[in-house]
């Protein structure tokens, strides 16, 4: 698999990061501690080195799971983890309508990385990034402040944030009131938006962008058939899911037709829009048994789509 430079980190990243929400179950259903730690293992040795995790997702089960898969091949692979979601809400997906607790304070985020170490079973952790933070929080100095006394204490190698959905705003900020040297965002041809300022500016900065969401959660593949399929406590069954549907009727429709053209099927062409993009070091692909390891490893290898491509399917050109 192709590895990538992450900004001018001086670091390399596999083309393709496995994102460890699901292995944390709860917010995308049931899933077994053995069956986890085996699929990151598996991922491992198919060529992706590059691991997203959460101290919420699952309640910390996910970098449990991690850290105990990872557990003497440490320095091969490089870890993201990310604090600010309150334990207890498994980034607040569970839980539709209600309030999403969040803490950003200083003790707080220097705590979490200390419990985020123990569970991942390790001294340091490659990038270490503020969860979804609202824009007034990135505006203050103090938890970037933690974020490098944290960095220079040897816990963490690099540091950012990790914009929410629809706010890529939060990352520019990141970028240009401190610098940041690493942020990871939604990218995809639903979730566009970080294509039109975010990634030309972190070009700009040499800022390492860990590109999520692909599919857009399943926007883009699943059929109403699949969908249905899920199960219950999957939270992609609730009805704001559903509603988003209709908007990704066309990004759908332009992806299947660069894949006809391409020859290949709309989720390769979906992660390939994704690392087509010069700015994107990594890009973040949920990952649920063997099968999907084997089906989407290939992808991490160019060619990528190209610039005239990726604007086709963002409704910025006709083909």
């Amino acid at each position: 698999m192709e590895l990538r430079s992450l900004g001018s980190t001086g670091e390399r990243v596999s083309a393709l990061c496995m994102g460890c929400w699901e292995i944390g179950g709860q917010a995308w259903g049931d899933f077994p501690a053995w069956g986890g730690v085996r699929l990151v293992q598996q991922a491992f040795d198919a060529g992706i080195t590059t691991f997203d995790t959460a101290e919420v997702y699952g309640n910390g089960r996910s970098e449990v799971l991690l850290g105990e898969a990872l557990y003497g091949r440490r320095d091969d692979a490089f870890i993201i983890s990310k604090v600010g979601y309150l334990p207890g809400t498994d980034g607040a997906q569970s839980i539709q309508g209600a309030k999403q607790p969040r803490d950003y304070s200083p003790k707080r985020i220097r705590d979490a990385c200390d419990l985020a170490l123990r569970r991942l079973r390790t001294e340091y952790i490659d990038a270490y990034l503020l969860h979804d933070p609202p824009l007034h929080i990135v505006k203050h100095e103090a938890p970037f402040a933690v974020l490098e006394e944290l960095q220079a204490a040897g816990k963490i190698r690099w540091w950012g944030i990790s914009a929410r959905t629809g706010q890529p705003e939060t990352a520019v900020e990141a970028i240009r009131r401190w610098g940041a040297p690493v942020v990871e965002t939604p990218y995809n041809a639903v979730d566009d938006g970080a294509g039109d300022e975010l990634l030309p500016l972190a070009a700009e900065h040499g800022t390492g962008v860990f590109a999520r969401s692909p599919f857009a959660n399943g926007l883009i593949l699943l059929s109403e058939a699949e969908l249905a399929a899920l199960p219950a406590s999957d939270w992609r069954q609730s009805e704001m899911f559903r509603e988003r549907l209709a908007d990704a009727a066309g990004p759908r429709e332009r992806i299947q037709d660069i894949a006809d053209l391409r020859d290949e099927l709309p989720y390769e062409t979906a992660m390939r829009f994704v690392l087509g993009h010069e700015a994107a070091s990594t890009c973040i692909v949920g990952l649920s048994n063997a099968d999907d390891i084997a089906a989407n490893t290939p992808v991490g290898d160019p060619p990528f789509l190209s610039a005239e491509e990726i604007a086709v399917i963002r409704g910025q050109v006709s083909r």
